[in-house]
């Protein structure tokens, strides 16, 4: 349809990519409802909303699937959701050498740009830390500024808190199924995120999501305070924490009650983590909407 010129062209700007495929197409897919209201609502793209549908991303439930993980250390499901987080927490605290044990851990991972909130992620950490809580971080930067800047502080926080973070600024997805299963928490502030899988992988896992209101993250995470008529309107519960804006009060709000919930209703939080495991963030309903639609773009 286009020469290599003009692909180039569109590539550098999403909105002129949008409004091609938008008028060229039956059909176009988003991945997740507030993700697409949002591409639509752009001026230029305004005109062909009709098009435009939004459908979540899924997790492969075979790869990630804390029954028979090989790269956690008790399998578990549902039913043992504590036991089996435990003994990870236990495996992830002796592995970094994070020494109290009975603590909340706040897990992060991700690329550190912009998009994921970088600030965002920095305060996390010292409100976690200040809140008696440990972190462990596992993520690295495509900007070695912004690489560089992470070693600082992860040099900063190991000395002023040591055995209580670690910073691990690499890729390595064998240990982030080890961080999914050991945290209690995994904070997700992006800024901009169509969709996120990140904190899908969280609920497989039995770890709470802890999110920006933004996108795919809007559409998954439903507050425990806020979000009840919302979750339950779509035949769901409640299973996290979110908040608004982009700054450090936002994360405090969500950030102090979640780590709140942990020391003083443990019951409750563990009920959470079983609730969170039996809702299904599979393909299982994304691939039936995208057959639907597919079926109804043949009529035109």
């Amino acid at each position: 349809l286009f020469g290599a010129q003009k692909i180039f062209h569109i590539l550098q700007n999403h909105v002129l990519v949008f409004c091609t495929y938008s008028t060229i197409s039956t059909q176009t897919f988003q991945v997740s409802p507030t993700y697409s209201r949002d591409v639509a609502g752009h001026g230029a793209i305004a005109p062909h909303r009709e098009k435009f549908y939004g459908i979540l991303n899924g997790i492969d439930p075979d790869i990630w699937d804390p029954y028979t993980d090989n790269f956690i250390p008790v399998p578990y499901t549902c039913e043992n959701v504590v036991e089996g987080k435990r003994a990870a927490k236990r495996a992830l605290q002796q592995k970094f050498g994070l020494q109290q044990t009975d603590v909340p851990i706040v897990g992060i991972i991700t690329r550190l740009t912009a998009q994921k909130g970088i600030h965002l992620i920095k305060h996390a950490i010292h409100r976690t830390l200040e809140s008696n809580g440990q972190v462990v971080l596992l993520g690295s930067a495509p900007d070695h500024r912004i690489q560089g800047d992470f070693c600082r502080l992860a040099d900063a926080l190991h000395g002023v808190y040591h055995g209580r973070v670690k910073l691990v600024l690499t890729y390595d997805e064998p240990l982030s199924h080890l961080i999914y299963a050991g945290s209690d928490f995994i904070i997700v502030p992006s800024i901009f995120e169509p969709c996120g899988l990140t904190q899908l992988v969280a609920m497989r896992y039995g770890s709470i999501p802890i999110v920006r209101k933004t996108g795919g993250l809007y559409d998954t995470v439903f507050d425990v305070d806020n979000d009840k008529d919302r979750a339950r309107s779509l035949g769901l519960e409640p299973n996290g924490f979110s908040f608004d804006g982009a700054d450090s009060n936002g994360v405090d709000y969500a950030l102090n009650r979640a780590i709140g919930a942990w020391f003083d209703a443990r019951d409750w939080f563990h009920s959470l983590c079983k609730r969170v495991m039996e809702q299904d963030w599979s393909w299982n309903r994304p691939a039936l909407d995208y057959i639907e639609l597919y079926h109804a773009a043949r009529k035109f």
